[in-house]
């Protein structure tokens, strides 16, 4: 008989595992192309292989991984090309977001959570710890879509945000000036917000994202010309 007054659990393990290792991919704690063993896997977080199979299948929807018969599951490669399509959604959609922010009646406290995290982004760039900058950049960025009071939109831009941080966190690690810009600019997008004026909001953001996606573009093809050179 089915007791329908139980307490359902809201995610299942391997949900919670595929954000594990979501969190792992973006990071490079495990690398574009390399092969995520099962085995290793399971005993590292102390489960079966069912709702790790699970997680690779999640993984795989977000665009993470990608599984082969008979070659098991691998990290997907980094690529401009992907970047470039990541990117030209990216671009109207956070636009999108800053804008309806900006139109909220409480727009002055979502001005107010975001330069929390500013300010934690010039403390990283203070004491020169690129990481800390990312992760604060990293919430910020969710702090806005969960704030625009949209649901579709927050769904299209969690989904592309899975694969655009891997991008984000590379340039993180690669450039030097990069926690400069996005300070800068994410100083003008608060400004815009705080203000109201949701037309310039959508702009500054757009400026930002490109400027980012060139930044990383560079990153790319400086790469792929080190290794023909070599």
């Amino acid at each position: 008989m089915i007791e329908f007054d139980q307490e359902l659990s809201l995610r299942s393990i391997g949900s919670e595992v595929a954000d594990r290792i979501e969190a792992a991919i973006v990071r490079e704690i495990f690398a574009p192309g390399e092969k995520l063993r099962e085995i290793e896997i399971c005993s590292r977080f102390g489960i079966s292989r069912s709702p790790l199979r699970e997680a690779f299948q999640i993984l795989e929807g977000r665009g993470l991984v990608e599984r082969r018969p008979r070659l098991g599951t691998r990290v997907t490669e980094l690529s401009v090309g992907n970047l470039d399509e990541i990117t030209a959604c990216r671009i109207p959609l956070e636009a999108t977001c800053s804008r309806l922010i900006a139109e909220r009646p409480d727009r002055e406290n979502v001005a107010r959570e975001l330069t929390l995290e500013l300010e934690a982004m010039r403390d990283a760039k203070a004491s020169g710890d690129f990481r800390a900058g990312f992760e604060a950049n990293v919430r910020m960025t969710a702090l806005s879509h969960a704030r625009c009071g949209n649901a579709v939109l927050m769904r299209l831009l969690d989904q592309l945000d899975k694969a655009a941080l891997r991008y984000r966190f590379r340039a993180y690690r690669s450039t030097t000036g990069i926690l400069d810009d996005m300070i800068e600019g994410n100083a003008a997008m608060i400004a815009e917000i705080r203000a109201g004026r949701a037309s310039e909001a959508a702009a500054v953001t757009a400026g930002l994202v490109e400027r980012a996606w060139h930044t990383s573009r560079r990153l790319f093809l400086e790469a792929a010309e080190g290794h023909s050179a070599l």
